[in-house]
């Protein structure tokens, strides 16, 4: 599955918005202010979490630095997301009618501008509408600036923005109105101090909203720790009453198998993204990661998850694939929501299925080829590729669009 690269449209306005907020500045004084911001906004969000209104949203350099360096990210992971839920999980986008999303947590809108961007990119012709909350007036003010500066990229669609802290009581919303309810590295903000138990019942108060068919899509930081109660809330919303349905990251409605004990790994995706040029200047004397992006990833529903048959033929990697003198390996989870390793013997394999194996990215689904074979409970060996089917390898175009 092809994903759109990121648009170069928004690379400009997001740097046209900065050199022209402080024309005086020349060129390196802005790029070290935003440097500056950049390496704190990571530190707020890796070390001190701190998540107030006042820490982020409130001043334009933190705006503007984030939509310059990390709205690009955010976009490109929330593609990964959405193009699962479509693609893979077979959400059911309505067949007439305005699509509507919602938007919990939107900041400057990289999730959910980058949702409308992709569902034309599929060719989903409905209107869409998105509705989006934030604590952030400046944030709000923003993501609207960027809907109406660039029409191209998302037609027939509409945004209505609210400033809404979303641990205080909500506005009444209709229930069972929305296709897609979106969390976008949102959620842990919200859970930070607070019980177990009221993450349920918050996220049962979300589930409300969705239709019958609607998904709600959580991308979180790729920490373990955020990771692990991801998927911990995640398998606790499958017991209540009424149950949502987990449909991703595993299968048939299975939770992950980590939480239940210590593993070596743990859940979440790790994604080729490219780049932007201003992302490469502002990272030039950073050295940040800027060539992948690691998030954790819940997709649940309201009905059930389609049934996924195979067991240990069909997998979710959840490793890197890694090279020894006589295999090449990877943990993948089953069909059945096991753990297996699965083993090629490189003796066996030709150049061609060497180089297949190891563009296999952390988050890609495979089928098996018949030749797997059990050597242990959880370990598979095989010999080749051949039949070897790729159920869900999506890759982003290799430049950015013009």
């Amino acid at each position: 599955m092809r994903l759109p690269p990121y648009p170069r449209a928004l690379e400009e306005w997001w740097w046209e918005q900065a050199t022209s907020k402080w024309p005086d500045w020349g060129k390196e004084k802005l790029l070290n202010s935003i440097r500056r911001e950049v390496v704190e906004q990571s530190d707020r969000f890796n070390k001190t979490r701190s998540f107030e209104p006042s820490s982020y949203g409130s001043r334009d350099l933190s705006i503007l630095s984030y939509g310059n360096f990390f709205f690009p990210r955010t976009w490109q992971a929330t593609q990964y997301g959405l193009a699962e839920a479509y693609g893979l999980r077979n959400w059911r986008v309505p067949t007439k009618g305005p699509l509507r999303i919602l938007d919990l947590g939107s900041g400057s809108g990289a999730g959910g501008l980058s949702v409308i961007h992709l569902l034309r990119a599929l060719g989903i012709p409905n209107p869409i509408m998105l509705e989006a909350f934030d604590y952030s007036g400046k944030s709000l003010a923003t993501m609207k600036n960027v809907h109406q500066a660039c029409p191209a990229l998302w037609p027939k669609s509409s945004i209505k923005t609210r400033r809404q802290d979303l641990r205080d009581a909500w506005p009444e919303l209709k229930p069972s109105s929305f296709d897609l309810v979106l969390l976008g590295f949102s959620l842990n903000e919200l859970s930070e101090g607070d019980s177990p138990a009221n993450h349920l019942d918050w996220l049962m108060g979300v589930a409300r909203y969705l239709k019958p068919s609607g998904v709600l899509l959580i991308l979180e930081p790729a920490d373990s720790r955020t990771c692990s109660k991801l998927q911990q809330k995640s398998s606790a919303l499958t017991s209540e009453k009424p149950a949502l349905h987990q449909h991703a990251p595993y299968f048939n409605g299975l939770p992950c198998p980590f939480i239940n004990g210590k593993a070596k790994y743990y859940s979440h995706e790790v994604r080729k993204i490219i780049p932007t040029g201003v992302v490469d200047k502002i990272n030039a004397p950073l050295h940040l990661e800027t060539r992948t992006v690691k998030f954790g990833l819940s997709i649940l529903g309201k009905r059930k998850a389609d049934p996924v048959p195979g067991g240990a033929g069909v997998c979710r990697l959840v490793s890197p694939v890694k090279k020894t003198k006589g295999t090449l390996s990877f943990v993948g989870i089953g069909a059945d929501g096991k753990e297996y390793r699965y083993e090629f013997q490189r003796r066996d394999l030709q150049r061609e299925e060497k180089n297949q194996l190891m563009a296999l990215e952390r988050g890609d689904v495979i089928r098996l080829p018949e030749s797997l074979q059990p050597m242990e409970e959880d370990r598979m060996r095989l010999s080749s590729t051949q039949g070897m089917e790729f159920l869900f390898v999506p890759r982003v175009s290799g430049e950015i669009a013009a």
